[in-house]
């Protein structure tokens, strides 16, 4: 999928509009469907003194991606919806605790036609969705290993507790620290999991204005086996986050997100398997209370390493 130009004008319009909310993120992250049975938390930038925090995030990914190399073959086509559910709560002054699970829905989906018809209508490439069937679900790969998943299917994802403490946080900054284990609550068989325990380390910093806020993240995930590569991606990884949030108003703001990650599956060439750069734009609204809804997509900045397009609504108290 090629759709550079609509991510390229939605940045332009997030970053010239304008105060924002306490959050710094999109409670987003890469849905990958080979890849996503691998520990990669959720972004950590709940104040220190919230209270106890439940989020819900619908994501709807479309991918059509085709690639061959000289020892491997990669076919994914299909649409993904994940239920990424949330608490957090205060584990002490200073400290902050998080449980998380996904719930994945795995089919041909109903995007197809919608993505091939807006870039025909644009005048962007349509890539390789003119020679395959409209809702095919097809997630074949073969080199390292084989992966052959062609049923649609719903299941429970692998279950993660995250644990982080906070340096600093006041109205301006924000500094803390994490780390966190998934356990292998998924199925290696529908590639809700990697059939292992995974860890992860990594640090929230954000500076904060009347109108912008600036946040990044940067960490390190460690699977502790890997059934679904063979063995292949049983390596540490590196992943980051960075987000500019411009308030609109005090109840509307606007962010573009960057969300890259270094490459899992040793021997492998392929874009997809390998590092991968997303950006994702959207905007939040505040509810009554203490409730917000974020809204918005994200597309593979890097062409080919991520999802074609990602569609998310979350809400959050």
């Amino acid at each position: 999928m090629r759709c550079r130009p609509i991510g390229a004008a939605a940045a332009i319009w997030v970053v010239a509009c304008g105060p924002a909310r306490a959050e710094e993120f999109f409670s987003t992250r890469d849905q990958n469907p080979l890849l996503r049975g691998f520990y990669l938390p959720l972004p950590s930038d709940t104040p220190r003194d919230a209270q106890a925090v439940l989020s819900a995030t619908l994501l709807v990914s479309n991918t059509l991606n085709v690639e061959t190399r000289s020892h491997e073959t990669l076919l994914v086509d299909g649409e993904s919806a994940a239920l990424d559910l949330a608490y957090e709560n205060a584990l002490a002054p200073d400290w902050r605790y998080r449980l998380s699970v996904p719930v994945i829905h795995d089919s041909g989906g109903v995007l197809d036609a919608v993505i091939d018809g807006w870039h025909q209508a644009f005048g962007f490439s349509r890539g390789n969705r003119p020679f395959y069937p409209k809702r095919q679900l097809d997630y074949s790969y073969s080199g390292v290993t084989n992966i052959d998943f062609h049923h649609s299917q719903t299941s429970v994802g692998d279950f993660a507790a995250d644990v982080g403490w906070y340096a600093l946080d006041d109205a301006r900054h924000t500094l803390s620290l994490w780390g966190g284990l998934k356990a292998p609550t998924g199925k290696v068989a529908d590639l809700t999991s990697d059939g292992a325990w995974d860890g992860a380390l990594w640090m929230h910093g954000a500076m904060r204005w009347p109108k912008w806020q600036l946040a990044a993240e940067v960490g390190v995930a460690q699977p502790f086996g890997d059934e679904i590569f063979a063995g292949a991606a049983h390596r540490d990884s590196v992943f980051a986050r960075f987000a500019a949030t411009r308030s609109v108003g005090f109840q509307w703001s606007l962010r573009a997100q960057l969300d890259g990650q270094t490459g899992h599956v040793a021997g492998s060439d392929l874009r997809f398997l390998g590092p991968s750069l997303q950006l994702t734009v959207g905007a939040a609204r505040a509810l009554r209370g203490r409730w917000r809804v974020e809204m918005g997509f994200a597309e593979d900045a890097a062409v080919n390493t991520a999802p074609d397009i990602t569609f998310f609504l979350g809400i959050h108290d």
